[in-house]
């Protein structure tokens, strides 16, 4: 198996998750009325814009990090979570959300926050240099920090 090539994939893979999460945020920001709820929405889109930043600042690290034998084991999992499986994209999850109260939405948007902490924690698990651990570990801290901006939504933080 080619690492660079798994690598890449990874990066794409966890690229795409930010992306749309921004975008989904940002069309909450924009749909959301009550102005409270709106910042929260507007930072969640900003931190998500800011991850895509982090993992295209570490594209370069992280083609040389991967273990390709844990790739191996774990590339059929990752993809089923990032292809629909268990993420919806962006316009899945702008459809689902049309229909949704402003708590439901956050319930929603929790359970994707949690998915993604799933995901870069397998990720974490597979790299092998301290950088890329590092930038990782700082995400999932700060997906973590998402899940308590949507329990606030809801009234519960």
């Amino acid at each position: 198996m080619n690492d660079k090539y798994a690598s890449n994939e990874i990066l794409e893979m966890a690229v795409k998750i930010e992306k749309d999460g921004r975008d989904f945020y940002g069309y909450l920001a924009k749909n959301i009325e009550d102005p409270g709820k709106k910042e929260l929405f507007s930072y969640l889109q900003s931190q998500e814009n800011q991850h895509v930043k982090d993992f295209e600042r570490i594209s370069k690290d992280i083609v040389d990090d991967v273990d390709p034998e844990l790739w191996a084991e774990a590339k059929p999992y990752l993809e089923s979570i990032v292809n629909g499986v268990i993420f919806p994209s962006y316009n899945e999850m702008v459809s689902k959300s049309k229909y949704m109260s402003t708590d439901e939405i956050a319930d929603f948007a929790m359970s994707i926050e949690k998915e993604t902490i799933v995901f870069y924690n397998e990720i974490l698990d597979i790299s092998k240099t301290e950088k890329v651990q590092e930038i990782l570990k700082k995400i999932i801290h700060e997906e973590l920090g998402h899940v308590r901006k949507l329990l606030e939504i809801k009234g519960e933080a």
